[in-house]
């Protein structure tokens, strides 16, 4: 009975540390992507967390969203690109394909078919009970290009 439960921890013990090593993958990664952009020309990065405005940022995005799923959400990065130039456009595109090794793409095609969207693109990292961490999002249209990563667990319905 003691061997088949250590073994069981020992179980628990990988997934959560996988699910930790992953999460902090992205959230290093994004941080990269953002201390190498925020200086850049048209590029304009923000980050917010409990305590720096998380609450309003969320607030804002309920609708979109949903309210279950904005709760858990823990910290917000924005990189807003609408007024960077065609090449940087293309290399922060270049930047989500790194982030597609290391989280799985969503489609985000709408089934109703009315997308205005020019470019857009997903990413989580799915866990168990409907539930996904490390949300990353790319919407280009003809008025705005923005990058958007959320951290923490975040309830899917």
């Amino acid at each position: 009975m003691k061997r088949k439960l250590f073994i069981l921890s020992l179980c628990i013990l990988a997934a959560l540390t996988g699910y930790a090593q992953n999460s902090s993958d992205v959230e290093t990664k994004v941080k990269e992507i953002v201390s190498k952009y925020e200086n850049v020309k048209g590029v304009n990065c923000m980050t917010v967390a409990k305590g720096s405005g998380l609450g309003l940022v969320k607030a804002m995005f309920k609708d979109e969203f949903g309210k279950d799923f904005m709760k858990g959400v823990t910290s917000i990065t924005i990189i807003e690109y609408t007024n960077a130039s065609h090449d940087v456009c293309l290399q922060l595109r270049k930047e989500l394909d790194g982030l597609a090794q290391i989280l799985e793409e969503i489609d985000v095609n709408r089934e109703d078919g009315a997308d205005d969207s020019i470019y857009a693109r997903s990413f989580a990292l799915t866990l168990e009970d409907n539930a996904m961490s490390d949300f990353v999002i790319a919407m280009e249209n003809k008025e705005s290009k923005m990058i958007m990563y959320m951290a923490g667990k975040i309830k899917v319905e």
